[in-house]
């Protein structure tokens, strides 16, 4: 005889789940951007908005220059209630990531200069998860089938944060912009670890998209 506690907890469970399939906000042509005039809407879900320089070649830089995060304080931002501590703690993890991600490719420079690049990030959201319930809603079988369909729909997963920010790459000397766009990043729906602790959903999609960048810069801005 199958347990009435398991069953009556996935009834409780059902609706919450439903409720956190909503769609969060997605990130806009933020208007205080340097870039704002220039990103236009793009057939891309993961980054909507986005400027490309057809004309830019970053094979021939050899180093590039990651300047400290900006926590964007525009009307148009998306953080809601998440506490300035916080904003700070992912912004610093987001220049430490794509300082890794991107020492792959190029030298890390302290300065401008000839065949230097120039990464300006700019943090503009940040969602943060609802620990213990999205664990839970990872762990019982109600939630892993809802979640498993979210993956598939490549969509957040139950009660997951997120985090949304700008990328702006220019030539460091010239101050020229090759490339732009704005992003929010998720973990995989599935991905449960990043249900322990309220910033961990936002920090996995700090990683994700620092290495998205990195392999998007393998290639011709024509074809980003």
């Amino acid at each position: 005889m199958l347990s009435r506690f398991p069953l009556r907890s996935a009834a409780l469970l059902l609706p919450l789940l439903l409720a956190a399939c909503a769609s969060s906000p997605s990130p806009v042509a933020y208007e205080g951007l340097d870039s704002a005039r220039q990103l236009k809407p793009v057939k891309d879900d993961e980054a909507p908005f986005q400027f490309c320089d057809a004309a830019a070649d970053f094979g021939r830089y050899k180093a590039i220059v990651i300047e400290p995060v900006v926590i964007y304080e525009g009307a148009d931002q998306q953080f809601g209630s998440v506490p300035a501590e916080d904003r700070k703690i992912v912004a610093d993890y987001m220049r430490a990531q794509f300082g890794d991600s991107l020492a792959a490719k190029y030298a890390l420079a302290a300065a401008p200069g000839p065949e230097i690049l120039r990464l300006r990030l700019t943090l503009t959201g940040i969602e943060t998860s609802i620990p213990v319930i999205s664990t839970l809603s990872h762990l019982m079988p109600v939630g892993l089938v809802v979640n498993s369909g979210l993956q598939a729909a490549g969509r957040n997963g139950t009660f997951f944060g997120s985090v949304s920010y700008a990328a702006e790459l220019s030539d460091s000397a010239t101050g020229k912009l090759f490339y732009a766009y704005v992003t929010r990043q998720t973990p995989d729906a599935l991905d449960v670890t990043a249900s322990l602790g309220s910033l961990a959903a936002a920090r996995e999609g700090v990683r994700i998209g620092a290495a998205h960048l990195r392999d998007r810069l393998g290639a011709s801005c024509s074809n980003a």
